[in-house]
């Protein structure tokens, strides 16, 4: 996972394993595991070491302010610093904070129940997440129709990504963790491992999440820029 991660930041993987917290400057326009958006800021933050990857011409005022406070983790009082001067340097759209988890076959829970199939070619919502992600739909079929998905996003040579979504009439009925099982018994079978991404505060998500087996990875943090 530190490879992958890394491959993202623009950073060596023992950068994530160094103790300290590492900033380096990066002009790559796409994480896509983060919704596909360019990023002016992007962290991953492991209780071994962080990594704050930022466009290069913003890495001086970072990199002053973050040794101003002798940061070396991304609290929450660090994170508002940055944003701080961010602001004025970039368009931002919006910031996140986030969680990355991981599974892999030894970790995983299969919770599949009723009809749970691939749809990729079966609603208008599946092909549209295929067209965007490139990967293949899972859904839960509830009445004849789909009540969930689970897409998978094959983006790496090591961990591929899902986007979850549930109709709101269907939630509360595991769905989610059914579709998440199918999709994530593709993505083993596929010799990858699987990879989610998440809101801090988003309960919901993280019980699905952990139910099937992810484990924690690390925290991230970041703005989407204006397009």
């Amino acid at each position: 996972m530190d490879r992958h991660y890394a491959g993202e930041l623009g950073c060596d993987a023992g950068d994530l394993n160094s103790g300290r917290m590492v900033i380096v400057g990066s002009e790559k326009r796409e994480i896509r595991f983060a919704k596909g958006s360019p990023l002016a800021v992007y962290a991953i933050a492991k209780a071994s070491g962080t990594v704050l990857s930022v466009r290069p011409r913003i890495r001086d005022a970072v990199n002053a302010i973050v040794g101003k406070m002798g940061a070396c983790e991304l609290s929450d009082t660090v994170c508002d610093a940055i944003e701080a001067v961010v602001k004025p340097l970039v368009d931002v759209k919006f910031w996140f904070k986030g969680r990355r988890l991981y599974c892999e076959p030894g970790s995983f829970t299969d919770l599949r129940s009723g009809e749970v199939r691939v749809v990729t070619d079966y609603d208008e919502h599946a092909m549209m997440l295929h067209q965007k992600w490139g990967g293949e739909v899972f859904g839960q079929i509830v009445d004849e129709k789909v009540a969930a998905w689970a897409a998978v996003k094959p983006l790496s040579d090591v961990a591929w990504d899902l986007s979850i979504e549930t109709l709101p009439e269907y939630r509360g009925r595991g769905y989610a963790k059914s579709v998440v099982s199918a999709a994530v018994k593709y993505i083993f079978e596929n010799d990858r491992l699987a990879a989610w991404g998440t809101d801090r505060d988003n309960i919901a998500s993280l019980r699905t999440a952990w139910a099937v087996g992810f484990v924690d990875y690390a925290l991230d943090f970041g703005c989407v820029e204006s397009k």
